[in-house]
């Protein structure tokens, strides 16, 4: 018997609260003394900066003609696709060994010919060979060889 009313009086409960709908006014002495009614409040607009102006877009007179920008590589198949970075560091790295070796090659067989006292150093780094270089992949000073592994 007792579970029925509870279940009678949870029924009630839910039936009356399922048609209140959303916007619910408490009205009465009850809840103006406890402060929850809202039939004296004044509802005020909210107070809002006022937003930045429009910005104008710069002419287009300063832009390049299209088509003359960074082109998309091109695979063999004819499908264009984003460059991996890694890849792209990699083939980089390989193209600065390469330019070094060639620079060194040149720089030596100037020393070689006497057109130079002293063998050059490349923009990427000293040309002649050290044990220590190629044993640690770097020079006296701590600075990475060109070419060393990673």
């Amino acid at each position: 018997m007792r579970q029925l009313i509870l279940a009678a009086a949870l029924t009630a409960g839910l039936l009356a609260g399922g048609c209140s709908g959303t916007d619910v006014e408490l009205k009465g002495g009850v809840f103006d003394m406890l402060g929850v009614s809202d039939l004296n409040v004044k509802r005020e607009e909210p107070k809002m900066q006022d937003r930045a102006g429009l910005v104008i877009p710069p002419s287009t007179a300063s832009l390049p003609p299209p088509g003359t920008g960074a082109q998309p590589v091109v695979a063999s198949n004819g499908e264009a696709f984003p460059v991996n970075p890694e890849e792209r560091t990699t083939a980089d790295a390989a193209q600065i060994v390469e330019k070094h070796r060639a620079f060194c090659a040149q720089a030596r067989q100037r020393y070689e010919a006497g057109l130079t006292p002293m063998l050059e150093a490349s923009p990427w780094g000293p040309c002649h060979e050290s044990v220590l270089r190629n044993f640690s992949g770097k020079d006296l000073a701590g600075n990475k060889a060109v070419g060393a592994p990673q």
